[in-house]
């Protein structure tokens, strides 16, 4: 058999360290720069700033299509420009072919309008289409609302968890959730992964992605125990080792698609990237060595 239940201490015990190393990598961060965090000027503040380019438009007129060198060029090009006038933390992003989003964090002394004419000088045939203010009271705002929408999800899957299976089994799976969350924390403070509302989507979805494998085990135990009269630890192991191929394979095949995005996609999708490898990874672990094992000893406590 693939799978054992007697190992769970050890898969417990490699979690704990996991979840304190995070924990201690927080608490030092919030010791040494007051923030636990590497906040996005969603969060904290800044300037969106979306641009046009000539060049880019005409070159898209002709042929139909935006050549991926031209697209690199231009954005090498703001950067540079913009990394010349002392603009750090600079997100800069491809929109609808010729269209550049830039958004850059509120610092002491940032000109907007100085920012924004050097980018028309140095980029030619540049215009400006919009900025957009994010103070720093509506960062809080949506700091709030990223907070209120993770703590809906978890409460709207325990209740369902509930009804499809039962309360332990709703509990257990919860619990899982909260280790991956806490281990992608830990791993993108000790990483200085930079938290903004893309990484709030990348959350989401490996809350998704881990209860619906948890869900799929917890299914086959189900299943199992209508089947025969083992023991809820045997039916446990068989069941795992029926699911585990499954769940292996099918992260492995979302890791590949997602590693390919963090190599070839652009310094904008890198974090995003990043965030989910580490969450599916975490994920799939927490639903095969986690949440079972935790099953198991809810319901013996409860027997």
């Amino acid at each position: 058999m693939i799978y054992s239940m007697k190992k769970s201490k050890y898969w417990f015990a490699f979690s704990i360290v996991m979840l304190s190393l995070g924990i201690f990598t927080i608490v030092n961060n919030v010791v040494k720069d007051g923030t636990p965090f590497n906040l996005g000027i969603d969060f904290t503040g800044g300037v969106s700033i979306t641009a046009e380019v000539a060049s880019a438009t005409e070159e898209f007129n002709s042929t139909g299509m935006l050549s991926d060198d031209t697209s690199h060029q231009l954005s090498q090009q703001i950067r540079t420009s913009l990394e010349e006038s002392g603009i750090e933390n600079l997100q800069l992003t491809t929109i609808d072919k010729y269209l550049f989003s830039l958004k850059v964090q509120q610092t002491e002394g940032l000109n907007i309008k100085e920012l924004t004419k050097k980018l028309i000088t140095d980029i030619e045939g540049t215009t400006i289409l919009g900025t957009d203010f994010i103070g720093p009271s509506i960062g809080q705002e949506l700091q709030k609302q990223a907070i209120s929408i993770i703590g809906v999800a978890i409460l709207l899957l325990l209740i369902y968890i509930t009804f499809r299976f039962e309360f332990w089994a709703a509990v257990s799976a919860i619990l899982a959730l909260l280790h991956d969350g806490l281990i992608v924390l830990g791993m993108t403070a000790l990483l200085q992964i930079e938290v903004n509302t893309a990484y709030v989507a990348a959350i989401l979805t490996v809350l998704g992605y881990s209860i619906n494998d948890t869900i799929v085990i917890f299914d086959r135990i189900r299943e199992n125990l209508k089947d025969n009269g083992e023991k809820l630890n045997d039916v446990i192991n068989h069941s795992i080792s029926q699911t585990i191929t499954r769940s292996i394979n099918t992260s492995i095949t979302t890791m590949v698609v997602l590693l390919s995005i963090y190599l070839f996609g652009g310094a904008s999708l890198k974090d995003f990237a990043l965030a989910l490898l580490i969450g599916i990874i975490s994920g799939t672990y927490s639903s095969i060595f986690i949440a079972s094992p935790l099953l198991y000893r809810f319901k013996k406590l409860n027997q």
